[in-house]
């Protein structure tokens, strides 16, 4: 065989080589994108979970949690942040200023409702919605020793209308829309005092500096525990396990629209890829699933169903805005 045949043998055998190697590749691309998003391939670096609020709350327990939980199914670091400010806005300002991917946040009820409100940092539409981690019920709580049941708290309040003082998580918050429906609906009247901190609040009511709290009850399970806080109202439209001699807003005649549950749950920038909405979805799924959060969730009286999928959470968060934004215009709250 002539020198000139050798290398004609040569180039044709390397280019069906080729061909072979992109077709094959080809095949890989289009078989891994068809059905969910595996969060292995996806993040290739720490995908940071900012909490806007801070230490020891409800939102930095289930990030805790949620982080554990997930580091295994997507492969990457959840390191968890606590950027406290604004009812969340503060928060949820750092996480859209990171990288899309590699940053997300916990989004709670009270912080949506600064949205409508006119007072958050950010529109609705700036966030996708990855999962529903947590539906849970609110309560009005009280210091042992002060107040046995709603009806002593209801006559003081009423003998001082605007003296007694509510610890909430902040301005503009669904708090306000509950203790405005209150003072509608019931009579009684009641001095919002806001806390960025969750840890301020429950200091707050332990040491007299306010006689209220609103709160979920997950959240201070360990001062319900230790008999330290006494649930007067439930924010709940059913009644909660252990604590059926506490009547719920329904019973008590606030309307059914201001009994909003309190959620949970993380969003990414609407800058993200749909890869990363659907991996953080179905590690969200697994996560749950898990007998460490199942136990968590236990708890901290979390709803069986709290957990939603990406485009199931997203509807969720329009619904929420709209019926907030009613509650609001309703009680003349906000801007």
């Amino acid at each position: 065989m002539s020198d000139k045949s050798r290398r004609r043998k040569a180039f044709v055998v390397g280019s069906v080589a080729a061909l072979a190697m992109v077709a094959a590749s080809c095949g890989e691309s289009s078989s891994g994108s068809s059905g969910s998003a595996d969060g292995k391939n996806v993040f290739r670096r720490p995908v940071d979970l900012v909490v806007p609020f801070g230490p020891g709350g409800g939102a930095d327990q289930v990030a805790r949690a949620s982080a554990a939980a997930m580091e295994g199914i997507i492969d990457q670091q959840i390191p968890v942040v606590n950027v406290p400010g604004a009812t969340g806005s503060t928060g949820m300002t750092k996480m859209l200023s990171g990288r899309p991917g590699e940053s997300m946040a916990i989004l709670i009820q009270d912080t949506l409702t600064t949205v409508p409100a006119g007072t958050a940092s950010f529109k609705l539409d700036e966030v996708r919605g990855a999962c529903r981690l947590q539906s849970m019920p609110s309560a009005i709580m009280v210091r042992k020793g002060t107040f046995p049941n709603w009806d002593a708290l209801a006559a003081a309040a009423k003998e001082r209308p605007g003296q007694l003082k509510v610890a909430t998580v902040g301005t503009n918050s669904v708090d306000d829309i509950v203790l405005a429906a209150l003072r509608d609906k019931l009579g009684t009247q009641f001095r919002a005092v806001p806390f960025s901190e969750p840890s301020e609040r429950y200091a707050a009511l332990l040491g007299g500096g306010v006689d209220v709290l609103y709160e979920q009850l997950g959240d201070v399970k360990q001062y319900l525990d230790s008999g330290d806080f006494v649930p007067v109202i439930l924010i709940s439209d059913e009644k909660v396990k252990g604590f059926e001699n506490v009547p719920t807003a329904g019973e008590l005649g606030l309307p059914e629209e201001v009994v909003l549950p309190q959620f949970r749950g993380l969003v990414v920038s609407s800058k993200s890829s749909d890869d990363v909405v659907q991996a953080l979805s179905d590690a969200c799924g697994e996560a749950v699933k898990t007998p460490e959060m199942t136990k968590f969730q236990e708890q901290v009286f979390a709803a069986a169903d709290s957990y939603q999928p990406a485009d199931e959470f997203q509807s969720f968060l329009e619904e929420q805005q709209t019926l907030i934004g009613e509650q609001l215009k309703s009680y003349n709250i906000g801007g």
